[in-house]
């Protein structure tokens, strides 16, 4: 399984400072294939990776909450782990906790891609866990008045450009944030005041080359990896997004009035699922534990890398969640020569996947393709010549950062910045738009890819800046027609709400007809992840608690319409139900794990109230529920049918004396306790919920 991210630029990266400053060193090559980092740990810092490599060694873990509400503790999680990795006989440990019930760990010895599809299955069935999957490693993708902008074919010229040179009369991006999540920046003039305060999300120290793990800065320290040189990927995008126009300095970015918010996620050799999911989740506004709030969140997201991989549920899960604050995420499609569909996060839904075109507008020849390519945009092809590639900025630095410079690159790393910045014009124009209107924009103004691809190919075919400015209203649009509003029907659940069952929810009438529905099931008011279907089966976490499902209705031209279930409350056993006399008593039994109940054939489980129990053994079993405690009983017993012989006479008299059992008054004013009675088990849990009651009041 290929599970690494790479920086999605290949090739030689080409020096201008050569052509232009003599005054800078030549510029290394950059764009071979790095080594995968080398685990920092102790005990591993023997084990080397072969080149190529994609490490499954490190695994996200979602567990579901408590019945608190809480994240199980560490102990309960390493529980889960232990289970999981005896099987395998393996060793692991968890590096970090995460946002939402998320934890990393990470095995101690690297795994095959069999085992780590075992580790996970083991994992995904342990108790309390949602899900695993693998932490998967990725690899970055690869008329102004400034001197380097003759050289920047990919903005002007017709053919195999953007057509920037329009559009910049109706915008130039001014006022929009955009976040390019990837190796940091590094300092360069043609960059100063283009960019707004980003972070630095890498964890691991070792791949950060910073000493530190997550920090404000976002410098790219270089992300050499072994004998590769470092890329300064995350500065050539930025130029191609922002860089500094009209300044007499270099180049000219795209949206040249926004703002880059640089966001380091990408190290040696690329970087892990888990620190770009978070990067993305705090790009756009979201909550990151240990993260400050970032206070400019972006509505343009530029993620040039990629892998070979499948889209994880982390990845959409972060996807689907910046299309909800508003942000399209772009991303790069891979420089495999392959279907965009084996690529991540390019095959996730809710983003822009764009693939590369060279000056003259064919399909590069090493970009991917195929079904699922949203737009193609230049991104260069330097095999006739270097000044074919995309000229951005850089740095001269082999391994740390040395002096600024520019150089040309190729990739779909270069041509998901030219979507990016369009985008961010699109926004400057009309704040309003969603990611779904700038992607259909960009798409139904996009032309033809001049060598014949096919939109199956290439996409809609390559970006036009000018064109989807056109395409924007010149002035406010004539307001649509006030939509009408739906009759919500009357949701219920059914069947009964106990653990083990499965819920379905029923809608109700509602008018007019025909209803486009969508369900959110909530636990105690707060929506619980991934559940999004009609049905939702009841879990042990839900015991005592208030489930309920949000049904959405939508019709087109009327305004959509949401209401929620009465909430059911969870109970434990399906043969108790909420009207039986003790039922109070029961839940508690359960929800204290005094009793579990019997597991049945169809997945639920029951208490069977009306089995019994005597009650001389009922009260033996609460002394010692009590702890044993010290008690010495009295000469002369409180009931005339138990002696003082009797084996269970010491707990009898101390139900009697903690005023737990008063036992009968007979008509001679004697009381009797009679020990050989049954007690159906629905009445011995009302003693001992009056037992423990009792106890709490002491």
């Amino acid at each position: 399984m290929q599970a690494v991210f790479r920086r999605l630029a290949v090739c030689l990266g080409i020096t201008l400072s050569a052509l232009f400053f003599p005054q800078l060193p030549a510029m290394p090559a950059v764009g071979q294939p790095p080594s995968p980092p080398v685990d920092v740990r102790p005990e591993a810092l023997s084990r080397s990776l072969p080149l190529g490599f994609d490490p499954e060694d490190r695994f996200i873990v979602k567990f579901e909450a408590t019945s608190h509400g809480k994240k199980p503790s560490r102990t309960e999680r390493g529980n889960a782990y232990r289970q999981a990795a005896r099987k395998l006989g393996i060793g692991v440990h968890e590096v970090r906790e995460a946002n939402g019930n998320l934890a990393v760990v990470r095995s101690a010895t690297q795994l095959s891609d069999i085992e780590a599809k075992r580790f996970i299955a083991e994992l995904a069935v342990s108790p309390g866990v949602e899900y695993a999957e693998i932490d998967t490693f990725f690899r970055p993708a690869t008329t102004p008045d400034d001197p380097l902008y003759q050289l920047q074919w990919d903005l002007f010229e017709d053919r195999g450009g953007i057509r920037a040179p329009g559009a910049w009369s109706r915008s130039n991006g001014s006022g929009q944030i955009v976040a390019v999540i990837d190796s940091g920046i590094t300092a360069h003039s043609d960059l100063t005041e283009r960019t707004v305060p980003g972070f630095d999300f890498i964890t691991d120290p070792a791949m950060a080359h910073d000493d530190d793990g997550r920090d404000d800065n976002p410098q790219d320290e270089g992300d050499w990896c072994g004998s590769t040189s470092s890329s300064w990927h995350g500065t050539h995008v930025t130029g191609t997004v922002a860089a500094g126009t009209n300044n007499g300095v270099g180049i000219a970015g795209v949206a040249y009035g926004a703002k880059v918010q640089p966001i380091r996620a990408m190290g040696s050799c690329g970087g892990y699922m888990s620190d770009i999911a978070d990067a993305v989740t705090w790009a756009v506004g979201g909550t990151v534990t240990g993260v400050p709030a970032n206070p400019t969140p972006a509505r343009v997201v530029n993620l040039s890398i990629g892998a070979t991989a499948t889209c994880s549920t982390t990845l959409q899960n972060v996807m689907t969640y910046a299309a909800t604050k508003g942000a399209a995420v772009v991303v790069a499609a891979g420089n495999e020569a392959q279907p965009v569909a084996n690529s991540a996060p390019a095959n996730c839904n809710n983003v822009i996947s764009v693939g590369a075109t060279d000056r003259e507008g064919a399909r590069a020849p090493y970009s991917n393709h195929g079904p699922g390519l949203d737009i193609s945009a230049p991104g260069g092809s330097m095999d006739s010549h270097g000044s074919n590639g995309i000229a951005s900025t850089w740095n001269s630095g082999t391994t740390t950062p040395g002096l600024e410079s520019y150089a040309y690159l190729q990739g779909t790393s270069m041509a998901a910045p030219h979507v990016a910045g369009v985008a961010a014009l699109m926004l400057a124009a009309d704040p309003t738009l969603t990611p779904g209107q700038i992607e259909t924009t960009l798409k139904s103004t996009a032309r033809p890819v001049p060598a014949g691809c096919s939109t199956d190919e290439c996409g809609a075919g390559i970006v036009d800046a000018n064109a989807a400015l056109d395409a924007l209203p010149l002035s406010s649009p004539t307001p649509a027609p006030a939509p009408q509003t739906l009759t919500t029907g009357t949701p219920a659940l059914a069947p009964t709400a106990a653990i083990g069952q499965t819920l379905s929810a029923d809608e109700g009438s509602w008018a007019p007809t025909p209803v486009t529905f969508s369900y959110q099931w909530t636990r105690n008011g707060t929506a619980i992840p991934l559940a999004t279907n009609r049905d939702y089966t009841v879990r042990q976490v839900d015991l005592a608690q208030e489930i309920a499902v949000i049904i959405t209705g939508s019709k087109p031209g009327y305004t959509p319409a949401s209401i929620s279930s009465p909430p059911a409350t969870i109970r434990p056993f399906t043969d108790v139900e909420n009207s039986h006399v003790f039922h109070k008593e029961i839940a508690w039994l359960a929800s204290n794990g005094i009793s579990n109940g019997w597991n049945e054939t169809d997945g639920t489980k029951t208490y069977r109230p009306t089995i019994a129990v005597s009650r001389d053994v009922m009260a033996a079993f609460m002394y010692r529920l009590a702890g044993s405690p010290a008690y010495s009983p009295p000469a002369n017993s409180p009931f005339t049918d138990v002696a003082t012989s009797h084996v269970f006479y010491k707990e009898i008299a101390w139900l009697a004396s903690n005023g737990i059992s008063n036992g009968w008054n007979e008509t001679d004013g004697t009381k009797t306790y009679r020990p050989i009675i049954a007690v159906s088990r629905d009445v011995m849990a009302a003693f001992m919920y009056r037992f423990a009651t009792t106890a709490a009041r002491s």
